[in-house]
């Protein structure tokens, strides 16, 4: 068999595999974890409550206000019980004495800070501020790891509400390395154009900005123009080009825990409505220790 021969029975045997792994291979962006839909986590199991002996009890009415749950309720308002117990000295375990203070040239110190940076050397911090404008168009200044010389601020034809409801995401950069993006990001939705010349001629604000002409996302995919900053900058750019990856790949599963999320809202609102909740009694215990604590206070 000549040699062209081999390679054309091995292309032929390996092709399907390739293919195969191909469309298996993982995104080059991603988010790693859920993305939050509106349900309400599981609670955290409580501990067992402490039994005290009660030596003395005062207890009063107060009226109080409280904030609502949900901005644009009426807030929670109402007569509560509260109650001070005088109780006996229940014996708690006295607290862990203070670390002892290391100077950072400690070689223990400097193994556990060389071990941390290895570990955590591909996590960046994305600070993100978002404006959305009626959910077609987003004005966003970028901050990675937060330092000044690295902002980029751009509009972007994306609702970055989508953006929302997870910490962590996943970017390929340079070098086909994956990194590793904390994002925290303020994000705000701006008032319609009717709303924004009331607001204007009033004098509240001033001319809502214009963005520049993006094409439709149903269209072209995310897109965006860079208005401020130094567009050649490596890290703002990767930055700024992964979150439109990121929509590129997780975009559905992103709209789709968002609507969830506005939907669980609209329900919570209503219930909140329908049932207005009351402020709960207080009950409130203290003690003088039988002996002092053994570790003195700093």
């Amino acid at each position: 068999m000549s040699n062209s021969q081999r390679s054309l029975l091995l292309t032929l045997i390996i092709s399907p595999f390739f293919t195969q792994w191909s469309a298996s291979a993982e995104p080059i962006t991603r988010i790693p974890g859920e993305i939050s839909n509106g349900k309400p986590n599981a609670p955290a199991p409580r501990p067992e409550p402490l039994v005290f002996k009660v030596k003395n009890t005062v207890t009063r009415q107060m009226q109080v206000e409280e904030a609502p749950e949900m901005a644009g309720l009426p807030p929670i308002k109402g007569k509560i019980q509260v109650t001070v117990q005088l109780v006996a000295d229940p014996g708690l375990v006295d607290p862990a004495p203070p670390l002892p203070a290391m100077p950072v040239t400690d070689p223990a110190v400097m193994a556990r800070l060389a071990e941390y940076r290895a570990k955590y050397r591909l996590t960046k911090i994305a600070f993100v501020s978002a404006s959305v404008y009626e959910h077609k168009r987003t004005l966003i200044s970028c901050h990675p790891n937060g330092e000044p010389s690295h902002v980029i601020t751009a509009w972007s034809n994306l609702d970055f509400n989508h953006l929302s409801g997870f910490s962590r995401f996943e970017i390929k950069g340079r070098e086909g390395v994956m990194q590793t993006y904390d994002l925290m990001m303020g994000i705000s939705d701006m008032p319609g154009p009717a709303r924004v010349k009331r607001l204007v001629k009033a004098g509240q604000i001033d001319k809502a900005p214009t963005p520049p002409n993006l094409p439709d996302l149903a269209v072209a995919g995310p897109a965006f123009v860079v208005v401020e900053g130094n567009a050649s900058d490596p890290e703002a750019m990767n930055l700024l080009q992964g979150m439109h990856d990121l929509y590129r790949n997780e975009g559905p599963r992103m709209e789709a825990a968002y609507q969830a999320r506005m939907k669980a809202q609209a329900e919570r609102r209503a219930y909140l409505l329908a049932n207005p909740p009351k402020p709960e009694d207080v009950t409130i215990q203290f003690w003088k220790r039988d002996k002092p604590t053994t570790t003195p206070n700093p």
